[in-house]
């Protein structure tokens, strides 16, 4: 809305930033939409490096169930303020990582929950368990120090394997 204002104000005409809208892609690795593959939604949350930013990731699907892949580096954060969101909106959780145990222990009580040992391992059973109309979400609540360089490879790297479902 800011955005909207501002261009408004220096005299950008209504269809212009209609059409901006309509054609803005998303920024990667935020909520980012990889691909729809049958009937199941994917989506790259790959900069979600904390439980804050996992909880508004989750907040942003109100209907649609989500199969949650999560964990990463454990850098001692507090999961607890995820269980009503995991209830409410998680059908399946996913959990991978140096963080999985400590993810398992807050949250994994309440939806049906997977630790695995690789990123591969995760994308693959995310895909298998999904149904027509559910969301893959990728919102690690962590850093992805463990397994890779930084977010942007672990994102570019979901997407790669998204691909070859």
């Amino acid at each position: 809305m800011a955005a909207i204002c501002a261009a408004r104000a220096v005299g950008v005409s209504p269809a212009a930033i209609q059409k901006t809208i309509d054609e803005f892609k998303g920024i990667a690795h935020r909520l980012e939409f990889v691909r729809k593959k049958d009937g199941v939604f994917l989506f790259n949350d790959s900069k979600a490096t904390n439980p804050q930013s996992m909880l508004k990731a989750i907040g942003a699907f109100p209907a649609n169930p989500i199969i949650l892949i999560a964990g990463g580096k454990d850098k001692n954060f507090d999961f607890s303020p995820l269980t009503e969101v995991v209830r409410q909106r998680c059908k399946l959780l996913i959990l991978m990582g140096e963080a999985k145990e400590k993810m398992n222990r807050a949250i994994g009580d309440f939806a049906e929950t997977y630790l695995v040992g690789t990123f591969e391992e995760a994308v693959l059973l995310a895909f298998q368990k999904s149904r027509n109309g559910d969301i893959i979400l990728l919102s690690p609540g962590c850093s992805s120090f463990d397994m890779f360089r930084n977010y942007e490879e672990r994102g570019d790297y979901f997407k790669k394997l998204v691909h070859q479902l």
